[in-house]
């Protein structure tokens, strides 16, 4: 057996040379990555107004004071290729932002975007799908009239919709709830609560646990229905409310619909492969899988500019 002196002076000479390999390495042979204009517009002839959002990349061995963010100076310019906008930057939401009266965006069109910040210039283009898909059948658990038990903590929604025939399909599915419901703000001379009625609107989550999403494509299912995961929204819960005597009142919400809006987005490629990369890369906590790449339709930097087409149903109680 080795004496314990030449065992500790072995493992000191190891720490070393696994130090100098941490701190000896030249920058030189680093990766050298620059920074790159990252743009992420979703335009539809549903939206009221045309969104882009311009930032930039940090390269992974980067500059310590480079720290990416939204570039506020950049020249954005959609065109229909006869007509052109260029899209003004909106300081108080730190995007680019313009009324779609500037330039209409229409069912089967071709769109390109060009966005420079007078250094680096990246450009994109896509084509708007020709037809929307609607809902056709629903399921939400709730009476017909709308209101909502005090012992319910939890709405959901399902709905179907017909793939379109003879055509490779891209869907999302969105749903969401528009609620009226009571909250306290104050008490009587009598002790008696006071509550106002509010409307919010909540948006559902969606149940993967069958191995479902909100992503969905028709690879060989061309022509077939197709069936939502069970959408679940939170109700609100009963609120305390504290009098300044020290009393503490407790309000119900009696919560009531006013609707439920169900779409589907008939996206093209660019914004379904975009979005489930995105989506994909997200739902990867495991430690030990290689990270995914993030797919990009931009020519010279990074990002998404893609399309879709809204069809909607709206559920409304009577």
């Amino acid at each position: 057996m080795f004496p314990r002196s030449i065992l500790c002076f072995l493992l000191i000479l190891f720490l070393a040379a696994c130090e100098s390999l941490v701190t000896d390495v030249d920058q030189g042979n680093l990766p050298q990555v620059e920074s790159k204009l990252v743009v992420q517009c979703f335009i539809s002839p549903q939206s009221a107004r045309i969104n882009a959002i311009v930032t930039e990349s940090v390269p992974l061995f980067a500059e310590p004071d480079l720290k990416g963010g939204v570039i506020p100076n950049a020249v954005v310019k959609l065109s229909d290729g006869s007509r052109e906008a260029v899209i003004p930057f909106d300081t108080t939401n730190q995007l680019y932002s313009v009324d779609k009266a500037v330039l209409p965006i229409l069912p089967g069109k071709t769109y390109f975007l060009s966005v420079t910040d007078g250094v680096r210039s990246v450009s994109a283009s896509c084509t708007v799908p020709l037809s929307a898909v609607v809902p056709k059948a629903y399921e939400i658990d709730t009476t017909a009239s709308g209101d909502i038990s005090a012992r319910d903590t939890t709405l959901t929604v399902k709905y179907t919709w017909a793939d379109i025939a003879g055509q490779t399909n891209y869907y999302r599915i969105r749903a969401s709830l528009d609620l009226e419901y009571s909250v306290p703000e104050g008490v009587t001379n009598e002790g008696k609560i006071i509550e106002k009625r509010v409307r919010n609107r909540f948006n559902f989550n969606w149940d993967d646990t069958i191995g479902r999403n909100d992503f969905r494509n028709d690879v060989n299912l061309d022509g077939t229905d197709f069936h939502s995961p069970i959408g679940r929204v939170r109700l609100p819960n009963p609120l305390a409310y504290t009098a300044g005597n020290g009393t503490t009142y407790l309000s119900f919400p009696k919560s009531k619909i006013v609707s439920v809006t169900m779409e589907v987005y008939n996206t093209d490629e660019h914004y379904f492969k975009y979005h489930r990369s995105v989506q994909t890369r997200g739902d990867s906590d495991n430690p030990f899988v290689e990270p995914s790449l993030i797919y990009t339709n931009v020519e010279g930097g990074l990002g998404c500019f893609a399309s879709y087409n809204s069809g909607q149903f709206i559920y409304r109680p009577k």
